[in-house]
């Protein structure tokens, strides 16, 4: 595959293998694709996130929610049946 770069980004990327940062531009490229993949990773998880909140406010207004004193309870009890985590 032949890429055609501007000057600007070869200046940038030369700066990169300059600062030791990566040895070639085929490793800064690769760096440069894996936080591409983990940014829409992530915005996949906001998005699902938000659709969770959205639901969650729609369940409370239609007053489907737990009290502050069930919750409470819900909490303590999801804590006692927790098993205890080790640290070794």
């Amino acid at each position: 595959m032949a890429i055609t770069l501007d000057a600007a980004i070869e200046q940038r990327i030369q700066r990169q293998i300059e600062r030791g940062a990566f040895r070639e531009p085929a490793e800064l490229l690769a760096h440069a694709l894996d936080l591409v993949e983990a940014e829409s990773e992530l915005d996949a998880r906001r998005t699902a996130w938000i659709a969770r909140v959205e639901e969650s406010c729609a369940q409370a207004d239609r007053g489907e929610g737990y009290t502050e004193e069930e919750l409470r309870a819900r909490m303590a009890e999801r804590r006692a049946n927790q098993p205890l985590s080790r640290t070794a």
